[in-house]
């Protein structure tokens, strides 16, 4: 087994892990949600039913992503975790704004929730929370280091939880309970929103954001006997591999010097993560 496949064993075995862990707490919260009578842990579980959906989808593309290309799918199956995460965020920004909904309506006439049980459900999300960000720390694939930033931003959540839950110990404050869910569900909608907007420039091909279209044609431009370039197209596959085409106006006909023009374009373009380019010449 050589050093990528490793990589992608160990990336498939620390997500299923981690989806383990949240399906068990899934449960958890929804139980202590219902129990605690908690507007502000029910929001937090629509966000971990969205969580595991996440992950689950992370772990399937895991595996799916070792399918090479065929004549099906030319470019291999990386779009595919693009569409999961549309997918994903609407559901859960849909969700969201139900919970948005009825946390207003709390506001009016706000019901005390069990502060003991809001307490022992917020232990057990930092407890598991924290567990599946331990597994998935120091991950080398994509997939590992994005739900890894996502499950630690749920860490600090239930934080949040705690710290309500401890107030509400002491003090009968019980619109606190649907203030912080109309906190945590409206932190959700913008992180998700940011995440939906990215994914979905991928989908309609454009400009990945951090390509600087006009350094890199300037950087090519100064490639020795290049005149000019045209028809300059790049797109993102899924957020991290880039594509590439251009066409490269020269005066050079020889093979070797159009070969090495070719290789430098190459060079530069790596510096993009463009994983695919396409170089045509122009005399």
């Amino acid at each position: 087994m050589n050093k990528l496949d490793d990589y992608n064993h160990k990336a498939t075995v620390h997500l299923s892990f981690a989806l383990v862990l949240n399906l068990l707490f899934n449960v958890i919260v929804i139980v202590g949600g219902l129990l605690t009578n908690s507007i502000a842990i029910l929001a937090d579980a629509v966000h971990d039913v969205g969580d595991t959906l996440a992950i689950f989808i992370a772990w399937f593309l895991q595996k799916f992503s070792e399918r090479g290309r065929n004549y099906i799918y030319t470019y291999g199956y990386k779009r595919f975790s693009v569409l999961g995460a549309v997918l994903t965020s609407t559901i859960v920004i849909c969700a969201c704004v139900v919970v948005l909904y009825e946390a207003f309506s709390r506001l009016f006439a706000p019901v005390e929730p069990s502060s003991t049980g809001m307490v022992l459900v917020a232990l057990l999300g930092i407890l598991l929370k924290g567990l599946s960000v331990y597994a998935l720390h120091g991950g080398k694939t994509f997939n590992e280091r994005s739900i890894l930033v996502h499950l630690f931003g749920d860490v600090v959540e239930w934080i949040v939880v705690l710290i309500l839950s401890v107030v509400l110990v002491f003090y009968n404050i019980p619109i606190l309970d649907p203030l912080a869910s109309i906190g945590i569900s409206l932190w959700i909608i913008y992180n998700l929103g940011n995440n939906l907007y990215r994914s979905l420039k991928v989908l309609v091909q454009s400009v990945p954001n951090d390509f600087d279209l006009k350094t890199f044609k300037s950087e090519v431009t100064n490639i020795q006997g290049v005149i000019g370039v045209e028809d300059l197209h790049v797109w993102s596959l899924d957020g991290i591999s880039n594509v590439l085409t251009l066409k490269i106006k020269t005066n050079m006909t020889d093979a070797n010097s159009l070969f090495k023009i070719k290789d430098e374009v190459n060079n530069i373009a790596s510096n993009y993560d463009v994983s695919d380019s396409t170089v045509e010449f122009k005399t």
